[in-house]
């Protein structure tokens, strides 16, 4: 039954990673860039269904597989260095949050990306003066181009987590 649980998780992950980098050049393609934050939505909704430790591993390993694969983000500036550890905790979060506490999916959504803004500033004021970047005009930059993606996060993850979960339901069997 454990061995079953973990190939389910594995494969989970499998597909939450690919979809986090087919995503964003999707909405490159379309011209929509990184404003709706692309990565971050089969992250979110997929680590809903990944326990901590494979929602955090699935965070760090997307970024990566999209630079090596994809060109984006870049590995310099250090972009996808920096995005592995913000959406490893960024999973993380969402994943405890899921399974330890009874919080609607909405809110732990909310706190998950309140949580990241902070950290991604944490992070910034290390990395950016490394490259004469204010981490402070970088992060308000970050925060105010990133809107549009924090509110499509909060709407769509919701409504994703509810199909996802009909879908796993359904093939359970």
């Amino acid at each position: 039954m454990h061995e079953e649980q973990s190939i389910s998780q594995i494969i989970t992950a499998a597909v939450i990673v690919a979809c986090g980098v087919i995503f964003p050049v999707l909405f490159h393609l379309m011209g929509l860039g990184s404003v709706f934050l692309p990565m971050f939505i089969p992250l979110a909704a997929g680590s809903f269904f990944l326990s901590p430790r494979m929602a955090t591993g699935t965070g760090a390993i997307t970024p990566l597989a999209s630079a090596f694969l994809t060109g984006m983000p870049p590995l310099y500036p250090p972009m996808a260095v920096v995005m592995m550890a913000e959406l490893a905790l960024f999973c993380g979060i969402i994943s405890l949050l899921r399974h330890h506490s009874r919080i609607p999916a909405f809110f732990i959504v909310a706190i998950a990306i309140a949580v990241d803004r902070v950290i991604l500033y944490g992070i910034m004021a290390h990395v950016m003066p490394l490259f004469n970047i204010s981490p402070v005009l970088f992060t308000l930059f970050d925060i105010i181009k990133s809107f549009p993606g924090i509110i499509l996060l909060l709407i769509i993850t919701p409504i994703a987590i509810q199909g996802i979960a009909r879908i796993l339901q359904r093939n359970a069997h």
